[in-house]
């Protein structure tokens, strides 16, 4: 069963309902259920249930498959019914021109849809043939368990970057969604600037919007200035999926925006960093999820700095998980161009981070050891930022339990002698690491040379 999730559209000021969700509540994996980091889990999730409630999204009736069809028609009929009672002939742009019409004119016209939204596969199952699935009734489908096309590979696919990260749902395990008439997802950007790629299973067909990456930051300079009362009651507003202004109104505004319609058995994916909004003309389902090949990488750096300096919970560790990387390129050489750019990168801000830190503000270093004196930092975060600690943290003996970045290490007016840096490498040894790399880089490009000057 569906919990669906209810919203308004109308209204004006760039609030809109019935959208596709909000934020995913930061779990705390290393904290005991009770302790003060689970409530302070439950305040975060409470809090991201109250801004979607400012917004028009509410939970509501709980529903299957076939009653959320049955009122999605019924709506339709009824919305769209001509004087007399006679249902009219929508079309898609009809659908389309009704929607934008509530967004930018509602003239006090408040209409709720419902979304059935983020339904977890994990439990509920795919909508895609798995291999534990018998199929008894069709056989033939087996062959579409090991698809590269089968949205819940595409994450472990030998190319994704994500094939290194344990489970987690609506990033490596994908979501189901129940669309109705009028439904939205507002204008978004995967977590972690992720690729995503949503398939259509059945159903009446979703209108997509996308804007260039290369316009992301001129899009959220727009919607900070044309919505400032939003974004003042709530800074990291674009976070929540809760906003969305017209194609028209961003094209005004020297904004490239493109269309798609999707129907059933089609994908949809959308690049890195890219916005995208949309919504469903009638009732469907879908599945997505994320995917990452090496190419994401660059942009999963720029998302992580940019999560810090919105304290915002990090559903992937990016450093750790290119530190995986650095020794799966020893078996995949076309990646270590890229590993080797972005790690160089990260290492050369990490030792500058060090050298600002330590002596002036941190007084003592120890390496990483996985006891009480000197811990593992493994899947910690700060304190303050939420920053990945996997490369470094501090800790200062006045609050023993707060582990804190090297951006936020100010934040204790203690003396240097009583904080600790605890480190997993050194500098030398991450410079080590980024020359092999830059090695393996070269070798590979040789190997590619050579084989072009074969192939001419």
């Amino acid at each position: 069963r569906m919990g669906g999730g209810g919203g308004r559209m109308g209204g004006g000021g760039g609030r809109m309902g019935g959208g596709g969700g909000g934020q995913k509540p930061a779990p705390a994996p290393d904290t005991p259920p009770g302790s003060a980091a689970d409530d302070d889990d439950r305040a975060k999730e409470k809090k991201a249930e109250v801004i979607l409630a400012q917004y028009g999204f509410t939970s509501g009736e709980r529903h299957t498959v076939k009653t959320l069809e049955r009122y999605s028609d019924y709506f339709k009929r009824k919305y769209f019914s001509r004087p007399g009672g006679v249902p009219a002939n929508v079309t898609i742009r009809d659908l389309e021109g009704e929607f934008w019409r509530l967004v930018e004119s509602p003239a006090g016209r408040s209409v709720e849809v419902i979304y059935g939204a983020d339904i977890a596969t994990m439990e509920v199952g795919s909508g895609l043939t798995n291999k534990d699935d018998p199929c008894d009734d069709n056989p033939d489908q087996l062959k579409y368990a090991t698809s590269p096309w089968n949205v819940c590979n595409m994450p472990y696919n030998p190319s994704s970057c994500l094939k290194h990260v344990e489970a987690t749902t609506g990033i490596t395990v994908p979501w189901l969604y129940f669309g109705m008439t009028l439904s939205t997802f507002c204008w978004h950007v995967e977590d972690h600037h992720f690729y995503s790629v949503n398939y259509h299973h059945f159903g009446d067909p979703k209108v997509w919007y996308s804007i260039p990456a290369a316009y992301s930051e001129k899009f959220e300079e727009v919607m900070r200035r044309r919505l400032p009362h939003l974004f003042k009651a709530q800074p990291d507003l674009l976070h929540s999926l809760v906003t969305i202004l017209s194609p028209k109104v961003l094209r005004d505004e020297g904004i490239p925006v493109y269309r798609a319609e999707q129907h059933p058995r089609s994908y949809i994916i959308t690049f890195p960093y890219a916005y995208h909004a949309g919504f469903n003309t009638g009732f469907n389902c879908a599945e997505a999820v994320n995917f990452a090949p090496v190419d994401w990488l660059p942009y999963g750096a720029v998302a992580t700095e940019q999560y810090v300096r919105d304290r915002r919970y990090q559903s992937v560790a990016h450093d750790q998980l290119l530190a995986t990387l650095c020794d799966a390129c020893e078996e995949r050489p076309s990646h270590c161009a890229t590993v080797a750019a972005v790690m160089r990168e990260r290492v050369e801000r990490e030792k500058e981070r060090r050298a600002a830190a330590v002596p002036s503000r941190v007084g003592n270093s120890v390496r990483m050891a996985g006891t009480d004196e000197a811990p593992d930092l493994f899947e910690r975060d700060c304190h303050k930022c939420q920053a990945d600690l996997n490369w470094a943290g501090v800790r200062c003996e006045c609050k023993p339990k707060r582990l804190y970045c090297l951006r936020c290490v100010k934040e204790c007016g203690c003396g240097p002698h009583r904080s600790t840096m605890f480190y997993r490498h050194t500098g030398e040894e991450l410079d080590a690491k980024c020359a092999r790399l830059e090695e393996l880089a070269r070798e590979a490009g040789g190997v590619a040379d050579r084989a072009v000057a074969q192939v001419r």
